[in-house]
């Protein structure tokens, strides 16, 4: 899940940036694996994601709900999400383990928070990938607060172009954070982007009331 690494931002947003991948193996356990992973998308969205979807159909940013998202299950079928609290993190962890489906589960977040986790839960990861930052030409990047929205999708659907413009519009009071997040959100069909931080984020460039 190498795409869900590279996220910029403080550490206060970071600890609202939870990331959840479960599939099936192609060729090891696909086989009649649909099913086993519409629980695990049941399950989720029992617990709360703040969003969720696949590349087949798009995400529930994007307006796609639940049940088209199950039903455009391929045969190796990936249920993908984020939460934006450590508690419903661990929580659909636990239950996890408690189904034991057989399935691969990576979850993505803070180090030491993820680290614990595993701990808590008597878990021994089978492996862990950490980005190395920014390597070559950093000075042609967008600044800190543009790659913010950008890093929250790691297949590079979200543009520049649409960030800032998404900004201006909030800056003159012509959006709301929600509305903008969506905006920006909705381009990302995996379902990693996390509207919880963007909206965090927006929140500085609405206007102020005049006194």
């Amino acid at each position: 899940m190498s795409h869900s690494l590279h996220r910029r931002g403080s550490m206060e947003s970071l600890r609202h940036d939870y990331l959840l991948l479960v599939t099936a193996a192609s060729g090891i356990n696909s086989a009649n694996s649909k099913e086993k992973l519409r629980r695990v998308l049941d399950l989720v969205w029992e617990i709360g994601p703040i969003n969720t979807g696949s590349n087949e159909v798009g995400t529930i940013l994007s307006g796609v709900s639940v049940e088209e998202i199950k039903a455009g299950f391929t045969e190796v079928p990936r249920v993908r999400c984020v939460f934006d609290s450590e508690e419903k993190m661990r929580e659909i962890i636990g239950r996890l383990i408690e189904m034991d489906l057989g399935i691969s589960v990576t979850v993505s977040g803070p180090r030491a928070e993820v680290e614990k986790m595993c701990r808590d839960f008597g878990i021994k990861p089978h492996s862990a990938n950490f980005s190395l930052d920014i390597w070559g030409r950093r000075e042609k990047l967008p600044p800190e607060e543009i790659l913010e929205f950008i890093t929250m999708c790691g297949h590079g659907m979200i543009s520049k172009a649409l960030v800032v413009d998404t900004i201006e519009r909030v800056k003159a009071g012509k959006m709301t954070p929600e509305e903008g997040a969506v905006r920006m959100g909705s381009p990302c069909v995996c379902g990693f982007f996390n509207p919880t931080r963007a909206i965090m984020a927006l929140e500085k460039y609405v206007p102020k009331e005049e006194s």
